[in-house]
């Protein structure tokens, strides 16, 4: 007998035998238990995952002798020719190489006669989205009216090239991708039957490769039973399909978030020169950055941010679809390591923003996140020890001592210098004071004069603006009102309302209030209110000369215009991001 491959051996001959499909072998189960048949079905999915093994599982419940049935027997001649692809009432089509008017014709006539030996005709066309229109248009009215005696039964990896009107007349069934645990298991399962020593590793590391698909794993199982015989590793896979450990991605991540790019680059060169397959290291890269944004996004801990994380995702996603269509994959990686440690540094606007609202309100910057260290870090040398430091010696009473002088740390040990702590003074003796009868307690003073209040604000708004034109020069334009019940009124212009509303502003009103308290010596509210009146205040007429009295002019000098961008590099809320940040301000000219 010829050697049948595990593919084909291991070929699911019932609906509990189907791996990971469980939501539509439970459906079709139920379907023809209680005889609610559709005329036709549509399985869709990725390759490898049991479309046509589903779609003959379903045939033989329908035309079992038993049947229709949820459970084949698997023994009777309808289920052994139906196994075999020998059966005249399962007529399996190949869409891509019958894809013409012609051959929907040719079905659409023999449709109409009755089956050989089962119940039903049944036509499976396997990937029927490489029909043409015209075959598509040719089978619509046979699909939706078929005879009561055929079932149309249809397989693609492509559902979007699938016309909706084919669609709509269907039952669509979503196959998944097998998850990982679920290859494993059968794999060892398969290695069991066949006296074959897997080793745990080693069928982790197919399952894997296989993303998702088991016909794949089953070849690739095939494969190692060949180049190892009946004792496959975890490293004999790695070398046959150049599969990277998994440890060599979680080095390859640390590199990269300790912005360590010799290391980084070095693991990219050392799995290239081993032959691994560059692409598929990339894929691993993601899905271990996947893996730990979900972990971070869950509670759990990363020293890296959530957005950089993303920023990575994304990066090594689209450098993982470009290296498909380039010849040299390693200067392709080479090129999105270098990229992924720039993304890195990078600093983002909202940290920007946040930092700048931190300063307007008082909170000191925070420090820049630093690199997390290395799995395996380089051992450093301790630092030096510090140099010794003399306790201070007490001041005598009489007069101040001198200030002691500093002493830097000394090349070679030095003796300490012993400094007698002066004797305390004697104790003496006070006369307790006279008793003075209390005097009659002063009135409250009177508050302070609006001339007062009004000078106070002069000099604050002159103060403030001066420090800061760009958030404060509109000072200058407040017009004080009056001082009653504790507030401080200041009529501005409409116009400045907007300015007003800043977020500039609440610092700025505390800081007046605290300059209105040491002022007027009593706490004070600071109130802006902003009138259309004022706008439309015009100055007063400048008087004109006297007509017998001439008048001297005197030269104007014109004060040097101000560049508004070095006004505004000059503002101490600015600069002290660039110094956060150490960045620098660029402009585009228009």
């Amino acid at each position: 007998m010829s050697y049948r491959v595990f593919a084909r051996k291991y070929r699911p001959q019932t609906f509990a035998e189907v791996v990971g499909q469980e939501h539509i072998t439970r459906t079709l189960q139920n379907a023809v238990n209680s005889s609610r048949l559709a005329q036709a079905y549509l399985f869709v999915g990725p390759r490898g995952i049991g479309k046509t093994s589903t779609a003959r599982i379903l045939a033989k419940a329908l035309n079992c002798e038993a049947g229709p049935t949820s459970e084949p027997c698997g023994k009777c001649p309808a289920c052994l020719e139906i196994a075999e692809g020998r059966s005249l009432d399962v007529i399996e089509i190949d869409g891509a190489s019958n894809n013409g008017v012609e051959n929907i014709r040719d079905l659409r006539d023999s449709a109409a006669y009755a089956p050989a030996r089962g119940k039903f005709k049944i036509y499976l066309i396997d990937e029927v989205h490489m029909l043409s229109t015209g075959a598509f248009n040719a089978l619509l009215k046979t699909l939706e009216e078929p005879p009561p005696h055929v079932k149309f039964i249809f397989a693609t990896t492509e559902a979007q090239k699938v016309p909706a009107t084919i669609t709509s007349r269907c039952q669509r069934f979503d196959l998944r991708r097998i998850p990982t645990h679920l290859i494993k298991k059968h794999l060892l399962f398969i290695a069991e039957k066949e006296k074959i020593q897997l080793d745990g590793e080693a069928a982790d590391a197919i399952a894997r490769g296989a993303e998702g698909g088991l016909r794949d794993a089953e070849s690739m199982l095939d494969q190692m039973v060949a180049f190892c015989g009946e004792h496959i590793r975890a490293s004999d896979v790695m070398d046959v399909f150049g599969f990277t450990p998994h440890e060599v991605v979680v080095s390859l991540a640390d590199s990269l978030f300790a912005g360590d790019a010799s290391a980084a680059l070095d693991t990219v060169a050392a799995q290239s020169n081993l032959g691994k397959d560059l692409s598929r290291l990339t894929a691993e890269l993601v899905s271990h950055l996947r893996d730990l944004l979900v972990s971070q996004a869950t509670g759990g801990e990363c020293a890296i941010p959530q957005g950089k994380l993303l920023d990575l995702v994304d990066h090594f996603s689209a450098a993982e679809s470009a290296m498909k269509w380039v010849a040299d994959k390693k200067l392709q990686l080479d090129v999105a390591v270098i990229k992924a440690l720039h993304l890195l540094d990078e600093t983002s606007l909202t940290d920007v923003i946040e930092t700048l609202t931190g300063l307007c309100n008082g909170e000191p910057p925070a420090p820049r996140p630093e690199r997390p260290a290395r799995v395996a870090p380089i051992a450093a040398t301790p630092p030096p020890a510090p140099a010794p430091v003399l306790p201070p010696s007490p001041a005598p009473v009489p007069e101040p001592a001198p200030p002691a002088p500093v002493v830097s740390a000394p090349v070679e040990p030095q003796p300490v210098l012993e400094i007698e702590a002066p004797k305390p003074a004697p104790a003496v003796v006070r006369t307790p004071p006279p008793v003075v009868p209390k005097a009659a307690p002063a009135p409250d003073p009177e508050p302070a004069a609006p001339v007062d209040a009004a000078l106070c604000w002069e000099r604050i708004a002159a103060e403030f603006s001066k420090n800061s034109v760009i958030r404060f020069g509109w000072f200058r334009e407040g017009v004080f009102d009056r001082l009653e019940g504790g507030r401080l009124i200041v009529r501005f212009p409409a116009a400045l309302q907007e300015a007003g509303s800043s977020m500039f502003m609440e610092k700025g009103i505390k800081d007046i209030e605290a300059r209105l308290l040491q002022d007027l010596g009593q706490p004070t509210k600071i109130v802006f209110e902003f009138d259309e009146a004022l706008q439309a205040a015009a100055p007063e007429p400048e008087p004109e000369p006297e007509p017998d009295v001439p008048k001297i002019t005197e030269p104007v000098v014109e004060a040097p215009p101000v560049d508004p961008m070095e006004e505004f590099l000059n503002d101490p809320l600015i600069e002290k991001a660039l110094e956060i940040f150490k960045g620098t301000l660029q402009t585009q000219k228009t």
